[in-house]
C-alpha cells in the first residue's frame, strides 16, 4: 500500500504559467516602447512601476479565472481563443476599476489598449505552442505498469482521461508465471515481459515511473521486490495514488481503514485547528460586507417571487454529529417536500422557483452561510453539511462515508467545483471520493485553490460539467496479436537488441 504524501505537479502547466507571467511582462514592456519610444518608454514605466507590476498581477489571476489553464479548453483552438478572449476582457475589467475607481491611477488609452492586444497574441501563441509541444511528447514521463489485470486496465484508463498527465505508456508486465501472456496485446499496449525481465525494460528504455497495478492481495509481495528501483530514484506509485495525481479523488474501492489512519498523517494540525479558522473568520467578515448588497437584492427578489420566508433554515450535521441550523436565501417553494419527504437536490429541480434559479446558478442563496461560518458551525472548505437522514441512509451503503464528519464542513468544497449534484447513492460515493481527496490535502493552499474555482463560479455561473466515470469497466480493445508481429521471444521473455528500435515504441505513439 502506498500512501502519496502530495500529488505531483502537473510540470507543463507550471512551464505554461511561468511564460504566460514573461510573456505578459514583455507585452506590457512593448505596448509602452511602440507607444512613446526608447526613452520616454522607460520614463514612463519607471514612474507607473507599481501600476505596471499591478497590471502584471490582475492579468494572471485573470487567466486562470477564465480557465486558460484547464486541459479541456487546451485541446481545441476555438476554446483557446475564447477563453483567452474572457480572460484578457476580464483582466481590463478589473484593472479598469482598480485604477479608475478605487487608486486613481491614469494609464493612456492607447498604452491600455496595445497591453490588452499584445497580451492576447501572447497567450494564444504559447498554447498553440503548449499544445505542439504536447503533441510531440515533450516532457512526458515514460511508465510501466505492472500488472495485466482489471486494475491495469483502469490505471490506463486513466492516463487516458488525464493527457495532460504527461505519462507514456511504454507497455505492461505479467506479474505471474504465464509465460503465453508475454508478446500479447493488453488494451492497444504489449505486454513485454515478466518481473523476471523487468530489470532489462527499466533500463533499456530508460523508464521514469512504475505503476502498480497487480491487485492489492499482491501488493505487499511486489512492493518488497519493487523497492530498489525507488531507491534508484525511480516513482513508484499504486493505483489510488495515481488516482489522486490524475483524477484528485480516491477511489473507494481501493482503500481500507489502515489507508486512511496512514492519510490522515499528512494534515496540519495547525491548519485544521487554528490558521483554518481565522481564515474562516476574515473571510466570512469581508465577503458578509462585500455581499451585503447584492444580499438585500436577494432577499427582496425572492419575497416578491414566492410566498414564504426569505430564508430557509435546515438541520445538518456538523463536524463529529453536532447538529446546527444552516442558513440559506430560499430557492424552492414552501411545500417543496411535503409530498415527497426529504429528498435529494437536482439541477434543473422542478421544485425551484424562477429567482431560486438564479441564485443557485450564482451560488448567491449561499451567502447567509457566511454567519455559520462566523459562528463556527462551519468552514468556508470542506464538504458539505447533509442532513442526519441522508448521512444514515448513505453511511449504511457507502463506505467510509461517515469519514466526513471528521473535518468541518464548507460552504464550498473539493466535491463542489469538481463535480455536479449528487442526486442518487452512486453519485454520493464518487463525490465521497473527492472530499476523501480533500480531507487528505487539506491544506491552506488547497483552501484557497477551492475558493479560486468557487469564484469563477460566482462569475460565470456553473461550469461543472459531469465527470467521466472512473475507468471500472473499461473493456479490452485488443487481446492478442499475430505471432509474426512480435518483436522479442514470447517464450523467454527476452527485450530487443540495445541498438534496434522497439516495436511497440512506433505503434504506441499516444500524444499525451
Amino acid at each position: 500500500m502506498i500512501v502519496s504524501r502530495s500529488s505531483r505537479l502537473p510540470r507543463k502547466k507550471i512551464l505554461l504559467a511561468m511564460g504566460d507571467a514573461i510573456c505578459t511582462a514583455l507585452a506590457m514592456v512593448a505596448a509602452v516602447m511602440l507607444r512613446l519610444g526608447w526613452t520616454s518608454g522607460l520614463d514612463y514605466l519607471h514612474a507607473r512601476q507599481s501600476a505596471i507590476l499591478i497590471s502584471w498581477a490582475v492579468f494572471i489571476l485573470a487567466f486562470y479565472i477564465g480557465g486558460l489553464y484547464e486541459s479541456e479548453r487546451l485541446q481545441s483552438l476555438g476554446k483557446t481563443v475564447a477563453a483567452a478572449v474572457i480572460s484578457v476582457s476580464l483582466g481590463a475589467l478589473l484593472i479598469t476599476g482598480v485604477f479608475f475607481a478605487v487608486l486613481s491611477i491614469e494609464i493612456g488609452r492607447g498604452i491600455f489598449l496595445g497591453f490588452a492586444a499584445f497580451i492576447f497574441v501572447a497567450v494564444v501563441c504559447m498554447r498553440l505552442i503548449y499544445v505542439a509541444a504536447s503533441r510531440h511528447g515533450f516532457m512526458s514521463q515514460r511508465c510501466l505498469i505492472i500488472g495485466t489485470t482489471s486494475e491495469a486496465r483502469k490505471a490506463i484508463e486513466l492516463i487516458r482521461q488525464n493527457a495532460h498527465a504527461n505519462l507514456r505508456i511504454l507497455g505492461l508486465i505479467h506479474c505471474g508465471n504465464e509465460r503465453d501472456r508475454v508478446g500479447r496485446f493488453f488494451d492497444d499496449y504489449p505486454v513485454l515481459g515478466t518481473l523476471d525481465t523487468l530489470e532489462r525494460f527499466v533500463e533499456l528504455y530508460d523508464i521514469e515511473r512504475l505503476v502498480l497495478a497487480a491487485g492489492q492481495e499482491a501488493e505487499p509481495v511486489l512492493l518488497r521486490q519493487l523497492r530498489s528501483f525507488r531507491y534508484r530514484g525511480i516513482e513508484l506509485v499504486d493505483f489510488v495514488a495515481l488516482s489522486e495525481e490524475l483524477a484528485q479523488e480516491i477511489p473507494l474501492d481501493h482503500i481500507d481503514d489502515e489507508w486512511l489512519f496512514m492519510a490522515s498523517m499528512n494534515n496540519s494540525r495547525f491548519h485544521i485547528r487554528r490558521l483554518k479558522r481565522l481564515t474562516d473568520i476574515f473571510v466570512s467578515s469581508v465577503g458578509l460586507l462585500v455581499s451585503a448588497l447584492p444580499a438585500a437584492v436577494a432577499a427582496i427578489l425572492v419575497k416578491l417571487d414566492s410566498p414564504g420566508p426569505i430564508f430557509y433554515r435546515q438541520e445538518r450535521l456538523g463536524r463529529e454529529s453536532i447538529p446546527f441550523t444552516l442558513y440559506k436565501f430560499r430557492t424552492m417553494r414552501v411545500d417543496a417536500e411535503s409530498v415527497t419527504g426529504p429528498v435529494w437536490a437536482i439541477e434543473d429541480d422542478p421544485r425551484i422557483t424562477r429567482v431560486g434559479k438564479w441564485l443557485r446558478k450564482f451560488r448567491i442563496d449561499e451567502i447567509p452561510q457566511l454567519f455559520n461560518v462566523l459562528s463556527g458551525n462551519m468552514s468556508l472548505v470542506g464538504p458539505r453539511p447533509e442532513r442526519a437522514v441522508f448521512i444514515h441512509k448513505l453511511s449504511e451503503k457507502i463506505p467510509f462515508y461517515a469519514e466526513r464528519l471528521l473535518v468541518p464542513p464548507g460552504v464550498t468544497g473539493w466535491a463542489q467545483v469538481m463535480y455536479p449534484y449528487a442526486a442518487s447513492i452512486e453519485e454520493s460515493r464518487r463525490k465521497l471520493q473527492f472530499d476523501l481527496y480533500y480531507i487528505k490535502h487539506m491544506s491552506f493552499f488547497l483552501d484557497m485553490y477551492v475558493l479560486l474555482k468557487t469564484s469563477k463560479t460566482i462569475l460565470f455561473g456553473h461550469e461543472r460539467a459531469h465527470q467521466p466515470k472512473p475507468a471500472l469497466t473499461t473493456k479490452p480493445r485488443r487481446t492478442d496479436v499475430k505471432t509474426e508481429t512480435l518483436f522479442f521471444d514470447p517464450a523467454t521473455g527476452t527485450p530487443p537488441s540495445e541498438g534496434s528500435e522497439p516495436e511497440h515504441r512506433r505503434r504506441t505513439q499516444h500524444p499525451i
